[in-house]
């Protein structure tokens, strides 16, 4: 009886130490990576790329769809401000709603048609709303189409391979029945690096939902060519002196750490004119 509970103690004591090695253990990672070594900050003084006043009137002579949600919204903003600062006539800027019927257009002119599309956390009834959107007309009316997936639809319990497979479907569909509309794939948004103990522990516990991201984005990059690339990830994650980060970089960062402040508005904005561009006829 004696030997018993003391086996009993011995086993009760094991678990003790036990679960107080696993608390220090992630205690110290969290430590290592909340005082550890930060990433480079951005330089304060970045200041939006320079995009000319030509490629701004070829852009605006494009008819472009795009199905998105807040980071959507961030970019559209940031032509706004190019077009602005530039004092270049901007595009015509044409809100839609899926089922719509197709806007009516001026002839001969280019147009931003945009709409919010689904709903946050549902990429398949995202891609099913774009596809919808497409079928209804508009794949006659403009010029260039993209669907933006968010950082809300994509996280460390996604399914990533599903959603590509359901992605690339989806455009590989419509690319085949909609020859003559040119299909840009984008990358899904990247949010900023946890800044707390309680959002390194999150990231510990649930798993990093920027890798999942990148999981993703690796598959658009290596399925479509980079004429018909849009990298928002990539743009989000290089600070203004060049250095790639795997998160949002800070100088980018509206104050929710996970929406585009001004500058990275215009940014992002900057690089989605240079693939319109690029893609506008000679």
């Amino acid at each position: 009886m004696l030997r018993e509970r003391r086996g009993t103690r011995a086993r009760a004591v094991g678990r003790v130490l036990l679960g107080a090695a696993v608390v220090l253990a992630v205690g110290a990672v969290v430590l290592v990576r909340f005082w550890g070594p930060r990433e480079p900050e951005p330089s304060p003084d970045a200041v939006t790329p320079a995009v000319t006043p030509a490629e701004l009137g070829a852009a605006a002579g494009q008819r472009v769809f795009i199905g998105h949600m807040s980071i959507g919204w961030n970019m559209l903003d940031g032509l706004q401000r190019l077009y602005a600062d530039a004092d270049v006539p901007e595009a015509e800027v044409v809100q839609v709603s899926v089922g719509d019927p197709p806007p009516d257009l001026p002839e001969g002119q280019g147009a931003v048609v945009h709409t919010e599309i689904g709903v946050n956390g549902d990429p398949l009834g995202k891609l099913a709303n774009f596809d919808t959107a497409m079928r209804s007309g508009l794949a006659d009316e403009v010029d260039v189409a993209m669907v933006k997936l968010c950082f809300t639809d994509v996280t460390a319990r996604t399914d990533v391979e599903q959603v590509f497979a359901a992605y690339q479907e989806t455009l590989d569909g419509l690319q085949r029945d909609f020859p003559d509309v040119r299909f840009v794939h984008a990358t899904v948004p990247l949010t900023a690096a946890p800044s707390g103990i309680k959002q390194h522990l999150k990231v510990l516990l649930r798993g990093d939902d920027n890798a999942a991201r990148e999981q993703f984005n690796d598959l658009v990059r290596e399925a479509y060519a980079d004429d018909d690339l849009f990298d928002i990830a990539a743009v989000e994650s290089t600070t203004a002196d060049g250095t790639r980060l795997a998160t949002l970089a800070p100088g980018w960062a509206d104050a929710d750490r996970e929406h585009l402040n001004a500058t990275g508005s215009a940014v992002l904005a900057a690089r989605f004119l240079d693939l319109l561009t690029q893609g506008a006829p000679a």
